[in-house]
C-alpha cells in the first residue's frame, strides 16, 4: 500500500516522495521493457477520475493499441499503472531519471548568438499608444491582412512557421503589386525552398531571405527561431504568439463561424503604430540575417512523422459554439500612453518574467502551449517562483494545451509543489504563450516554457503596463478557463496515432502532418 501524503499550502509535495519510486524503477525497469508491448517505463502520480493524485506509482507506457503481456501489479509495495504512449513520448522519448531526483544534468548550451552593437539598438522601455490587441482564432487574419496590405516602403518579418496558403498568396501579391523591400528570415523547414522561390517570383531583387542556423556547430541558437514578428514600414509592428499557419491564422469569415474552435488555435496577437518600438525589432531581425549568413548555410530539420488522426475529431458537433467571437480592440487614449518593455531571448526575457512573477500580489494567470521541466537556472527560479505563489494563496491560474507531456505535469507537481487544481488542459486548439499579473500586466509573445523558450531560442514578447490591455486579455483567458478546459489529468478527447510510413489509411481515419497537430 502506497503512503497517502496530502500536499497543501504550507507542505507541499517534494522530490523525496519519489525515492522509492526512482529505486524501485532503477532495480525493475529492464525487467519490466522486456516484457512484450511495454515502451518505457517512469515514476508518476496516480491519475483517478480525471484528477491528479498525491500517490505516487510507476508508470508503465505501453504501444498504442497493442497487446501487452503479463505485468505485474505492484513491485516492491509500489502500484503500477498502465498508460498508452502518444505520439509525443513514442517519437521524443522519456526525460532521464535524473530529472526526477531534482537534478538539473543539462550544462548551458554552446550556441554562437551576440547581441548587436549597444550603440546601434538596445532593448528598452517605450511609451506608446495606439495598441491593438486581437486574439486567434476570433480576429487573427481579419486583422493581420490589412496590417500587411497597407505597406508602403518595406517589410522586415521573422517567423518560425510559413505555411499558410492564403498567407503565402496575399504575401506574393503584396509583391506583385508594389515597389517595396521584404526582408524575412525563416525557421528551416521542409517548405522553405518553395516559400523562398514563391515569393523571389513576386518579389525579385526586393527580396532579402535568410535562413535560421538553429542546429549544428555553428548554431546561433540552441533548437529554435521562433519569433513571430513583422514590421511595417519601420514604423508600426505585429507581434504574436502564433505563426504564418492554417492553425495559427485561419481564415474565419465573420459572422458565419460558430465552431470557431475547431477553425484555429487560441492565439494573443498585438498591433502597435510605433516607430521607436517597430525600429528595435526590425534592427535586431536585421541582425540575426546577418549572423545567420556569416554561420553558413543551416542544415536541413528533422522530418517528424505524419499523424492518423479520427474524422470525427474534425466535426464541429462536438466543439463548443461562440456566439460572441472576441473582436479587435485599439487602445489609443489621448495623452495616456502606455508602458511597453520589450523581450527577446536569448538576450532578457528570462530575467524579465522572473521579475514579474516575483512581483505578483493578487493573481497570476499564465496561458502556455507546454510547461517543460526547467534544466537551466532562471527559468528553474522562475518555476520555483511560481510554486511559491500557489503555496501562498495567490489566484494562480495555468492553461496547458494537449502538448503538455503528463510526465512534465507530473514532474512539476510532485517534484517543484505546484498544486494541480491551479492547472488545466485546454480542450480546444491553444498555442498562447501569455501571462497576466494582478490584473495590471500583460504579456504577449512567443515563448515556450522551457529551458531553450526562455533563455536560449530565438523568441520575442512585450509586456504591457495597461490595466485595459490586462483586462482585454484577461476576459479570453477565463472564457478559456470556464468554457475550454478539463482537469490537467483527465484524457485528451482524441489522441492522435503514429502514421505508417507507407500503406493505406484505415478507415475513418484521416492523414495529417506532425506539425498541423502538435504546432510550435
Amino acid at each position: 500500500m502506497n503512503a497517502q501524503v496530502q500536499p497543501t499550502a504550507d507542505a507541499p509535495l517534494e522530490a523525496a516522495l519519489f525515492e522509492p519510486v526512482i529505486a524501485a524503477v532503477k532495480t525493475h525497469g529492464n525487467a519490466l521493457r522486456s516484457i512484450p508491448g511495454v515502451l518505457g517505463v517512469r515514476p508518476g502520480l496516480r491519475m483517478a477520475g480525471g484528477e491528479l493524485t498525491p500517490d505516487p506509482v510507476i508508470v508503465v507506457l505501453t504501444q498504442p493499441g497493442g497487446r501487452v503481456g503479463d505485468l505485474p501489479m505492484e513491485v516492491d509495495g509500489l502500484s503500477i499503472q498502465v498508460r498508452e504512449a502518444g505520439p509525443l513520448e513514442i517519437v521524443e522519448g522519456l526525460s532521464p531519471l535524473s530529472m526526477w531526483e531534482g537534478l538539473l544534468p543539462e550544462a548551458i548550451p554552446l550556441i554562437h548568438y551576440t547581441p548587436p552593437d549597444p550603440t546601434e539598438v538596445a532593448l528598452a522601455e517605450i511609451r506608446a499608444n495606439a495598441i491593438t490587441c486581437h486574439v486567434g482564432p476570433d480576429s487573427g487574419w481579419a486583422t493581420l491582412k490589412p496590417f500587411l496590405e497597407v505597406a508602403a516602403t518595406s517589410l522586415t518579418v521573422a517567423m518560425y512557421e510559413f505555411d499558410a496558403e492564403h498567407i503565402i498568396e496575399a504575401m506574393t501579391h503584396l509583391g506583385a503589386e508594389r515597389p517595396i523591400r521584404l526582408n524575412m528570415i525563416l525557421q528551416v523547414s521542409s517548405n522553405d525552398q518553395s516559400i523562398e522561390a514563391a515569393l523571389r517570383e513576386s518579389w525579385g531583387s526586393r527580396l532579402d531571405f535568410a535562413r535560421a542556423v538553429i542546429s549544428g556547430p555553428q548554431r546561433i541558437f540552441n533548437s529554435a527561431y521562433h519569433t513571430k514578428v513583422a514590421v511595417r514600414d519601420s514604423k508600426a509592428i505585429w507581434l504574436s504568439s502564433g505563426n504564418w499557419s492554417p492553425n495559427s491564422q485561419p481564415m474565419i469569415i465573420a459572422g458565419d463561424e460558430p465552431f470557431l474552435y475547431r477553425k484555429g488555435n487560441r492565439e494573443w496577437h498585438v498591433i502597435i503604430e510605433n516607430e521607436a518600438l517597430a525600429q528595435m525589432y526590425e534592427k535586431f531581425i536585421l541582425h540575426d540575417m546577418r549572423q545567420a549568413r556569416e554561420a553558413g548555410t543551416p542544415e536541413a530539420a528533422v522530418e517528424m512523422p505524419d499523424l492518423l488522426l479520427p474524422l470525427s475529431a474534425l466535426e464541429p458537433e462536438a466543439a463548443l459554439i461562440q456566439d460572441h467571437p472576441f473582436t479587435a480592440r485599439t487602445f489609443a487614449a489621448s495623452g495616456r500612453r502606455v508602458r511597453v518593455m520589450p523581450l527577446l531571448s536569448p538576450d532578457n526575457y528570462a530575467h524579465e518574467i522572473l521579475k514579474l512573477i516575483q512581483a505578483a500580489e493578487r493573481n497570476l494567470y499564465l496561458q502556455f502551449s507546454y510547461i517543460r521541466q526547467p534544466s537551466s537556472e532562471v527559468f528553474d527560479e522562475i518555476i520555483t517562483t511560481i510554486a511559491g505563489k500557489m503555496q501562498a494563496g495567490l489566484d494562480v491560474r495555468i492553461l496547458v494545451s494537449n502538448n503538455q507531456k503528463t510526465e512534465h505535469t507530473e514532474r512539476l507537481v510532485g517534484v517543484r509543489g505546484w498544486r494541480p487544481e491551479m492547472i488545466r488542459r485546454q480542450t480546444s486548439r491553444m498555442h498562447n504563450k501569455g501571462i497576466l499579473v494582478d490584473g495590471k500586466i500583460a504579456v504577449v509573445g512567443s515563448h515556450n516554457w522551457s529551458s531553450d523558450g526562455t533563455q536560449y531560442n530565438r523568441d520575442a514578447s512585450l509586456v504591457f503596463y495597461s490595466r485595459p490591455i490586462a483586462r482585454y486579455f484577461k476576459d479570453v483567458f477565463l472564457f478559456d478557463w470556464d468554457n475550454l478546459s478539463k482537469p490537467v489529468g483527465s484524457q485528451p478527447e482524441v489522441t492522435p496515432m503514429l502514421a505508417p510510413e507507407m500503406g493505406s489509411i484505415p478507415a475513418g481515419m484521416v492523414r495529417i502532418s506532425w506539425r498541423d497537430w502538435y504546432d510550435e
